[in-house]
C-alpha cells in the first residue's frame, strides 16, 4: 500500500510540475480581427504602435491598441519583451505623451484575453495580445518580424 501512495503522490507531484512548467512558459500572441489585413509587424513598428507613437499600421490603415490589465503576466511580457520597459516607466511614457498632446489617450486595458479577443475581432484595427492557449477562430494572428508566436525566435517571450 505505502508503494501506490508513493507513485501517486510521485505521479500528482510531477503533473503539477508539468502544468505549472508550462503554464510559466506560455507565449503571448499578437492578435487582430480576422477580416484585418494586417499579416507581419517588424518589432520597431510594434513599438512604435504600443507607445502610441504612431496610430496607423504599414498599409496606412488605422490601428487601435488594446492591452491587458497592468499586473497581468501577459502585459509584463510584452512590456519587457517588446518595448524594453516596465510599468512604471510605460505609464511614464503615457502620461507624458497625453500631457503633452502626442497621444490623446492611453491605450484600453481589458481584464481578459476574452475581452481582449472579442475588442479586436469587433473593432476595425484593433490590435491586442492573448496567451496562445486562448486562440481560437475569432482571431487571426500577427507574425512580429516574420516569426510566429510556435517559433523559438519570436520576440514575445512568456507570460508566467
Amino acid at each position: 500500500m505505502t508503494l501506490l501512495k508513493t507513485y501517486l503522490m510521485s505521479g500528482l507531484a510531477l503533473t503539477v510540475a508539468t502544468l505549472a512548467a508550462t503554464q510559466a512558459q506560455e507565449t503571448i500572441a499578437l492578435v487582430v480581427g480576422k477580416g484585418t489585413n494586417l499579416e507581419n509587424l517588424s518589432t520597431a513598428e510594434l513599438q512604435k504602435l504600443f507607445r502610441c507613437e504612431k496610430s496607423k499600421a504599414p498599409d496606412g490603415s488605422k490601428v487601435t491598441i488594446v492591452m491587458r490589465d497592468a499586473g497581468s503576466p501577459e502585459r509584463e511580457a510584452v512590456l519587457a519583451s517588446v518595448l524594453k520597459m516596465g510599468e512604471s516607466e510605460y505609464l511614464k511614457h503615457i502620461l507624458l505623451a497625453t500631457f503633452t498632446g502626442a497621444v490623446q489617450a492611453a491605450p484600453k486595458a481589458l481584464s481578459s484575453g476574452g475581452a481582449v479577443k472579442q475588442f479586436v475581432s469587433s473593432t476595425p484595427g484593433g490590435l491586442g495580445y492573448i496567451k496562445t492557449s486562448e486562440l481560437d477562430d475569432t482571431v487571426k494572428v500577427v507574425r512580429i518580424d516574420g516569426k510566429s508566436p510556435t517559433e523559438a525566435d519570436y520576440p514575445v517571450k512568456s507570460a508566467k
